[in-house]
């Protein structure tokens, strides 16, 4: 940590360097408040998608980028030719609990085709629930099959067979025809035959491992970036970047100094509103591509606001960030409420010519204490 600065009305500004190389998803060892917003029990770790997988003749890779539902990351699996049997070629969803018989298991996932050689051109996958050594008993086959666009889909059995956490997987059979099908995020519960509501899928985002012993909840989706920008044409560019959790970073560009701060700027909206009180921390992954300033630094208004006129808010300050990717930490406590609907963060840029990238951006209403 490069030190905590304190500030008048109760806002503390901290921020984090972070390393060059491409910084990967980790996963997330504080999956019970997740477990207590689904029906039933979790039982794998969604914010992973680092799958094992056996068979010949196909490719795998993971990538993120913006419109992916359920935290912006996917698998893309492509497979070479149809195998004599969908299991020809597999993948596994490790379970972190055991299964008895006569429980009822049930996978969502989000998933889509990109090119699939069947007759009506969507994608075939398999899904098993089984025990992972032989004679590998399991229980729950389905087909699912997987259309061009983004869906969430869900797959429900009774054990017929208790699995063990130690061998007990989902297997994603994926040979069923020559094609490239990318899975998103994938979540698996017991004791429950549904896990979302039809048509509106679920999602979970993984909090980078800086902020992984925070005690709160997201109140915003850092995996879309759905923003309002403000500034002239070309002022805002998006873009992919590895090198930041997400993969997506959005590039503000400030020709002149603007007569107003907000000249150039964005709007993060909050999924939740705010009540007077509320503690708040938002994080910031932020970098300077280039700056006017003495230093090299780039200055970035921030301010936590109502979306409508007359735009009333708090926390308002600034940070500086340099060439590399920070993570810039803002704790404050609520100075008013702002409903549902109308909270957003507002970053500001016009404060001098310069260039900045804005990455994911977490907001976590903190746990009393």
């Amino acid at each position: 940590m490069k030190g905590t600065t304190r500030f008048a009305a109760g806002l503390v500004l901290g921020a984090m360097w972070l390393p060059t190389a491409a910084i990967s998803q980790e996963l997330s060892p504080e999956l019970k408040a997740l477990d207590e917003s689904l029906p039933g029990t979790l039982l794998n770790d969604p914010t992973g998608i680092d799958w094992p997988a056996i068979g010949a003749g196909f490719k795998s890779r993971a990538f993120a980028e913006q419109g992916i539902p359920g935290g912006g990351a996917a698998r893309e699996f492509t497979i070479a030719k149809a195998g004599p049997q969908p299991f020809a070629v597999q993948a596994f969803i490790p379970l972190l609990g055991d299964v008895n018989a006569g429980e009822t298991v049930t996978v969502g996932f989000w998933a889509r085709s990109i090119e699939a050689k069947t007759g009506d051109g969507k994608g075939v996958l398999g899904i098993r629930f089984q025990e992972n050594v032989a004679p590998w008993p399991g229980f729950g086959e389905a087909t699912v099959k997987l259309g061009p666009e983004w869906e969430w889909h869900e797959v429900s059995g009774i054990a017929s067979t208790a699995l063990s956490r130690k061998d007990g997987v989902v297997t994603l059979q994926l040979a069923g025809a020559k094609q490239t099908i990318q899975i998103g995020q994938t979540i698996v519960v017991k004791g429950a035959a549904k896990i979302a509501d039809a048509g509106q899928g679920a999602t979970v985002v993984a909090l980078p491992e800086p902020l992984k012993g925070e005690k709160g909840h997201l109140v915003n989706r850092p995996d879309q970036r759905a923003w309002s920008h403000t500034g002239p044409a070309g002022s805002a560019e998006e873009r992919e970047d590895r090198t930041i959790w997400l993969g997506r970073a959005t590039r503000f560009t400030v020709a002149e100094k603007g007569t107003y701060r907000w000249d150039v700027g964005t709007h993060i909206p909050l999924e939740q509103g705010i009540a007077e009180g509320d503690r708040l921390l938002i994080a910031i992954a932020a970098r300077a591509e280039a700056a006017s300033s003495a230093d090299g630094a780039a200055l970035v208004g921030f301010r936590i606001q109502n979306g409508d006129p007359p735009y009333a808010g708090f926390a308002e300050n600034q940070f500086k960030v340099g060439p590399k990717w920070q993570l810039i930490r803002v704790r404050t406590v609520a100075a008013e409420t702002i409903p549902e609907g109308k909270a957003q963060i507002a970053l500001h840029f016009a404060e001098m010519p310069q260039t900045v990238d804005i990455g994911p951006i977490y907001v976590l209403k903190l746990d009393e204490e």
